[in-house]
């Protein structure tokens, strides 16, 4: 990397934590941290005094918003503090607070300044669904490391992300590669859209850079993983011709299939970032075992298992006015607080102490960075840290052989790592919960609403990781349970982690996704699905804690813990006692019994009666919705008729006459106990005969014509082998 400029001037620079740091990093960042109150609700922010400065100014927007809105306060070069009281709780505010530096403009003269950002808020709430995100994976791997595979879907759902996963061939043209990506993309929108690119998928390039200072042998076209992630673009392949770099990788000429964009040409839209670890011949190592070591502990680390202080730690090599080493203290405070983020070796410090981040920056080759580390130690080394940032160069272009970049993650513990400075990164949201793949696109796509915007949007900025990991993890529960209870499910489980709260998600055979089941948290280590349907079922509990940063409070989560059932409820039903309505009275009732389910039960008649028993009916159909003490409902109706005397003719097993009244025919239906002549007499008032049947047999079943009847009441006489009964009938219009 080439040293753009020497210290001319002397900046007294205030560090009330007591950690030295390079004065260049200090005045070109404003050093932030926040700190909240619930009651009333304040946003307090803190920053290093720089004494140099002219005065800082500061802005607010919304997290999702493109720009920022007016400035909220103008404040004098003596001033480390501020707050907010116009804020609520459980919603995130993101400031951007810039320092004046008059007495150190840039070398053309222009006006310079420093810059801080910080995503803060109180007590914001969980986030249930990440988002959806395609693990892209060379096939060479489908089926050697398919166990560790199937587990990271497995980990992503349990995440809250809706996952898919490819294959694609090493051969395979960017272009091929690229079209399935934008398929996937548009059959699978969401808030975030993750890409994991896991082996070696087809490596894209573009442009005629040098981002790291050596045009003369390194300039040309840089590997450009924000191809895949740009979903609207226009990528071209015309007019960039050069051949001067050292390594023929970096050639671009026209037709060669690497495109001519130095900038990636549109705002990305996936969140992207790459495991691969195709030749690195330096670890011992195959490229299967690397890819299945980096899944494993990537499970470990979303299940938390490893333990990383929190805190990170910054080593810039260079005195240099660019500030190269601002990228790890503008997002280190945010994340940690002032006081948990030093300048110490990096190589000598993490081997034996944990920091959670990690910047390191030294003249650097493609295998390494001096004074901080190399593709050889990485190989043999157990450095105490999960994510890093270096900056150096050459191996900012990571698709070489033995990559310092890559290696990182190829080590024992680091998950992630990033070319720290052109362009600067932008990891703040990451202290209030966002996943790494968020940043990612926020750098990718930032063409100066966060500054500096040095190389903004340069094609050759690139995640090495898993781009759905976050930096924050709860341990879940353990031993959970489900089991069948009557009509319910019930789960139970056991929490290691003293967890505040507890959210459960459900998935049937006919979901794609799990559903939330409640949307407040429940506080006992139980919970009760009720009124679940018969078939197997699916259940995730993940346990919930405050989690307090250098940037406020959130609601953390952790992964999911899941266990299924194939249901298979108690029937829950009802019988009714129902007394039949005499002619021309409305006495009849209808008694409610329910079975199953618990009591005490719940009754809402269609007639707006709400108890067990309704009295004084007319004949008709009445409904009634029961529901039990779990709130599980059923829908029972009964019929009240009229009654009759049918029941006592001699013989009869069961009898019924309806319609009574009629409009157009009644139904007659006998059962006897053996078979019986039956003779049957309409007759008026006044005994005159209307009409007449005659039946035989043990079961009778007769629909009798009334539409020649007058309205009126009648007789129906029934005459049986054994004995005789009369019922009167009513016909109406």
């Amino acid at each position: 990397m080439k040293v753009i400029g020497n210290l001319h001037f002397i900046l007294c620079f205030v560090l009330g934590y007591g950690s030295a740091q390079n004065v260049y990093d200090a005045r070109q960042s404003v050093i932030l941290q926040a700190t909240v109150q619930e009651n009333p609700p304040v946003i307090k922010l803190n920053w290093v005094l720089d004494t140099a400065n002219g005065g800082y100014t500061i802005w607010r927007k919304a997290k999702e918003e493109n720009y920022w809105r007016d400035s909220l306060a103008v404040l004098g070069s003596g001033s480390t503090t501020w707050s907010d009281s116009t804020v609520s709780p459980e919603k995130g505010y993101e400031y951007q607070v810039i320092k004046s530096l008059p007495a150190f403009p840039y070398g053309d003269g222009s006006a310079n300044s420093g810059a801080g950002y910080i995503y803060a808020g109180i007590k914001i709430p969980p986030t249930h669904f990440s988002g959806t995100c395609l693990i892209v994976t060379e096939d060479t791997y489908k089926n050697l490391i398919a166990t560790e595979i199937n587990r990271l879907l497995d980990d992503l759902e349990a995440d809250g992300w809706k996952p898919q996963i490819i294959y694609v061939n090493r051969k395979d043209s960017v272009s091929v590669v690229k079209s399935r990506i934008n398929s996937w993309a548009i059959s699978n929108p969401a808030d975030n859209q993750a890409l994991f690119l896991l082996g070696r998928v087809p490596v894209p390039y573009s442009g005629e850079i040098a981002p790291d200072g050596h045009h003369s042998d390194h300039r040309g076209a840089w590997p450009c993983d924000g191809y895949y992630a740009d979903l609207d673009g226009l990528w071209t392949d015309q007019t960039v011709n050069i051949s001067s770099a050292a390594s023929s990788r970096n050639y671009n000429k026209p037709g060669d299939g690497k495109f001519d964009q130095n900038v990636i040409p549109s705002s990305v839209r996936l969140q992207v970032g790459r495991v691969d670890f195709s030749n690195m011949n330096k670890f011992p190592e195959s490229e299967e075992q690397l890819l299945r070591r980096y899944l494993d502990k990537d499970h470990a680390w979303r299940r938390g298992k490893i333990i990383i202080a929190e805190r990170g730690l910054v080593d810039n090599n260079f005195r240099d006015i660019e500030g190269l080493g601002q990228t790890g203290w503008m997002n280190f405070a945010p994340m940690f607080g002032l006081a948990n983020v030093k300048d110490l070796p990096y190589h000598q410090t993490l081997s034996n102490q944990s920091y959670l981040w990690s910047y390191g920056c030294g003249g650097g080759g493609p295998e390494s960075a001096s004074d901080i580390s190399s593709t050889s130690s990485f190989a043999k080394d157990s450095l105490l840290n999960i994510f890093t940032m270096m900056f150096g160069s050459y191996f900012g272009d990571w698709d070489y052989p033995n990559n310092f970049l890559r290696a990182a993650i190829a080590s024992r513990t680091c998950l992630a790592s990033t070319w720290g400075n052109r362009p600067v990164w932008f990891l703040h949201h990451m202290a209030m919960g966002a996943h790494i793949g968020y940043s990612a696109q926020m750098t990718m796509n930032n063409r100066g609403i966060y500054k500096p915007r040095y190389y903004g949007g340069y094609v050759s900025t690139a995640l090495m990781g898993d781009p759905t990991i976050k930096m924050h993890v709860h341990r879940p529960v353990e031993s959970l349970t489900a089991s069948q209870d009557g009509l319910n499910i019930r789960l139970d489980w056991l929490d290691p982690a003293g967890s505040s709260g507890y959210f459960i998600y459900k998935k049937t055979a006919n979901d794609s996704t799990y559903k939330l089941l409640n949307p407040i948290p429940v506080n006992d280590n139980n919970y009760i699905d009720a009124c679940v349907e018969k078939g197997y079922v699916t259940y995730m509990v993940r346990s919930s804690s405050l989690k307090t940063s250098g940037s406020g409070s959130y609601y953390i989560l952790s992964a999911g813990e899941r266990v299924s059932i194939n249901s298979n409820p108690t029937p829950f039903f009802a019988q009714s006692q129902i007394i039949h309505s005499d002619p021309a009275r409305n006495n009849g009732s209808i008694k409610i019994i329910p079975i199953g389910g618990c009591a005490p039960y719940q009754y809402q008649w269609n007639t707006g009666q709400t108890t067990e028993e309704i009295k004084s009916l007319a004949p008709g159909t009445y409904c009634v919705t029961i529901t039990d003490c779990m709130g599980c409902s059923i829908i029972h109706c009964a019929t009240v008729d009229f009654s009759s005397s049918i029941e006592i003719l001699p013989g009869v097993v069961h009898a019924i006459l309806y319609p009574n009244p009629a409009r157009d025919h009644f139904v007659l239906q006998l059962t006897f106990n053996e078979s019986q002549d039956v003779q049957l007499f309409l007759t008026n008032l006044q005994g005159k005969k209307i009409d007449d049947r005659h039946e035989s047999g043990k079961e009778i079943n007769l629909k009798w014509n009334t539409q020649a009847l007058s309205p009126g009441l009648y007789w129906l006489n029934i005459v049986g082998t054994k004995g005789h009964v009369t019922i009167p009938f009513i016909h109406w219009l």
